[in-house]
């Protein structure tokens, strides 16, 4: 096999013609671009999973485990904050604030939306689920923290952010991370239609108080012109 090698001038990022050889984004609105990273991180992760499995290779189980892990630590943390994003009331300034001030935090990004999805909620058994999403999203913070585990072997002092030998099911984790992924569906979905709602009855509102004003403002002008007529009337 001819083996190769970096060729001087050669580009790494050009397009092509080729319908089924070029990758498209950076298309849509930023709600548009989050979900693409989103479903990108999240299938990705699927995709090496399922691969690793097939393989029944150690060497690759064994490897694989790594982007595996930051991929889908990276699908929780974009998901956490686009659905913040969208869906607090807390001005925009207030928000990049706090994406700044969390940064790879997953519990801090976690507090800000809990209180948005208890809130939706309407029953007991939805804010029970929401308790259960809190498990599995805390559960990913305590394992790697500041997103760094399972992108280097050290941290920025040279020591070793793995202390021991693990094992981890990747089987059960590919099957917990699916099931974020219809919540955080399923929670897009019912605050965006909340969302809508909320919009349609205020709009509501301010039509009914435009024609309440209208029609307070056509009495006075008619009282005032009976008024100026009477007046006149009698001089």
């Amino acid at each position: 096999m001819d083996i190769q090698f970096p060729k001087k001038g050669k580009k790494l990022f050009k397009s092509t013609k080729n319908y089924l050889e070029f990758s498209h984004f950076g298309w849509g609105d930023i709600n548009s671009q989050f979900y693409g990273y989103i479903k990108g991180y999240k299938e990705s992760a699927d995709t090496l999973v399922d691969f690793a499995l097939a393989s029944k290779r150690i060497a690759i189980l064994d490897t694989y485990i790594f982007p595996i892990l930051f991929l889908y630590r990276q699908f929780i943390e974009l998901s956490l904050k686009s659905l913040y994003l969208e869906y607090s009331e807390e001005p925009m300034a207030d928000k990049i604030q706090t994406i700044k001030q969390a940064s790879h935090n997953l519990e801090a990004m976690w507090k800000k939306l809990k209180p948005i999805l208890i809130e939706a909620s309407d029953s007991q058994e939805e804010k029970d689920i929401v308790k259960t999403v809190e498990s599995y999203i805390l559960q990913y913070h305590h394992f790697d923290k500041g997103s760094f585990k399972f992108r280097y072997p050290i941290d920025k002092d040279y020591n070793p952010l793995l202390k021991g030998e693990e094992r981890i099911d990747i089987v059960n984790l590919k099957e917990c991370m699916t099931e974020l992924d219809n919540f955080f569906g399923g929670a897009d979905g019912k605050l965006d239609f909340l969302k809508e709602c909320k919009y349609e009855q205020e709009q509501y509102l301010r039509e009914i108080e435009a024609e309440m004003k209208a029609e307070f403002e056509a009495e006075m002008r008619a009282e005032y012109e009976a008024e100026m007529r009477s007046y006149a009337d009698w001089y």
